[in-house]
């Protein structure tokens, strides 16, 4: 039996940079825990660098008969900003300069780290927000040295978790820590869960369970409390099975 969290899966984690450089005059993401989806509006900059490139690209359209390369650099100065076809076709067909500019999401996640706030200038690649998602989530279980030998690579876990009583979770171990937390004595044990119904949640306190197959023929496990501890040696008590009274016999054990 193992006690432990659900965490995020490390694995899932990014981050969302910003593409524009300039200063967050809105931000439609504020606070944690909000789920952003690939393509929705986050924000909206207003970046210096972006009127530039807008004044250099109606300059060179004027000229587009002549030297249509002019044009395509223009354009592609404005693709590394990560803006799209569509909204370069419109910045054209207006024919003045768009001073805010919408930042588009390029990811799909729960927001987990907040990282920019109205007025702040960003730079080209500043983190602003971090995402996971939590499709898949980890079971991370806490094991004593004393239970190691009984925990392998592979082995199937059960568990639940305390917010949803009766209901039963399993997944497979994928990783065993190799080293021992030297405060706690514990070694971290990976549980891969899928979590598509969004039922598992970060720091949900978990009991696990380990089914495992003892080695060998001769192997005998008894519990912890029948055993006698007298200094010099062990001791258990074994009930006689073919006796007809209750009779008892004292053996020394290793």
């Amino acid at each position: 039996r193992l006690n432990g969290k659900i965490q995020p899966d490390e694995r899932l984690i990014q981050t969302l940079p910003a593409h524009i450089p300039g200063r967050i005059d809105r931000l439609l993401v504020n606070f944690t825990g909000e789920y952003i989806s690939k393509g929705q509006t986050i924000a909206y900059i207003y970046s210096p660098e972006l009127v530039t490139a807008q004044q250099e690209l109606f300059e060179a359209l004027k000229f587009k008969d002549i030297n249509p390369g002019i044009v395509d650099a223009a354009r592609d100065k404005l693709h590394q900003w990560m803006l799209t076809n569509a909204q370069i076709a419109q910045i054209e067909r207006s024919g003045k300069v768009k001073e805010e500019f919408e930042v588009q999401s390029m990811l799909s996640g729960t927001v987990i780290n907040r990282r920019v706030n109205v007025g702040d200038h960003v730079g080209t690649g500043q983190s602003m927000f971090e995402l996971v998602d939590l499709s898949n989530v980890w079971a991370m279980f806490d094991a004593y040295e004393s239970d190691l030998s009984w925990i392998k690579k592979g082995a199937g876990v059960n568990f639940t978790v305390e917010s949803m009583p009766g209901k039963n979770f399993s997944g497979t171990i994928s990783f065993i820590d190799p080293i021992i937390n030297p405060q706690t004595r514990v070694a971290r044990v990976r549980v891969e869960v899928k979590n598509g119904s969004g039922m598992l949640k970060p720091e949900m306190f978990a009991t696990g369970t380990i089914k495992t197959q003892l080695g060998g023929s001769k192997v005998l496990v008894v519990p912890k409390s029948s055993v006698l501890w007298t200094g010099t040696r062990s001791v258990v008590y074994v009930k006689e099975a073919d006796s007809t009274k209750h009779v008892f016999t004292l053996r020394d054990i290793t």
